[in-house]
Order: C-alpha cells, then sequence, then structure tokens
C-alpha cells in the first residue's frame, strides 16, 4: 500500500483542511500536542483527514 503524505500549515494553532482550506477552525494544536493516525472530518467538504501530529508539527497522510 502506497502512501502519500504532505505538511500541513498550522496557523495560530489551528489547521485548516488542505482539501476545501474554507473551514479556518478544523482542529487545535499546540507545541506538546502528539497524535498518530488521528482521522479528522471536515463539515464543509465531508472528507476525512488521517493526521500524523509530533510536538505541534501536523503531517497529512493521504491513501489513495
Amino acid at each position: 500500500m502506497d502512501q502519500q503524505s504532505a505538511k500541513m500549515v498550522v496557523k495560530d494553532g489551528w489547521i485548516s483542511c488542505p482539501v476545501c482550506h474554507r473551514n479556518r477552525h478544523l482542529l487545535r494544536i499546540t507545541d506538546e500536542t502528539v497524535a498518530e493516525n488521528l482521522p479528522v472530518y471536515c463539515r464543509d467538504c465531508k472528507q476525512t483527514i488521517v493526521l500524523n501530529i509530533a510536538r505541534g508539527q501536523c503531517v497529512e497522510r493521504r491513501s489513495p
């Protein structure tokens, strides 16, 4: 299974949806936030994004 990943932009501690870019408050993270394989749902575009967060740095993981 081939997986793609992309680094997401965190602005003012909030992650916006990488698909529609409309939901500015998708998830709030801090410098100490750590999560692996965290599914996050966007109510605007109805997409589920799987996130890996390490020390406040967020990486989106997509499966084709």
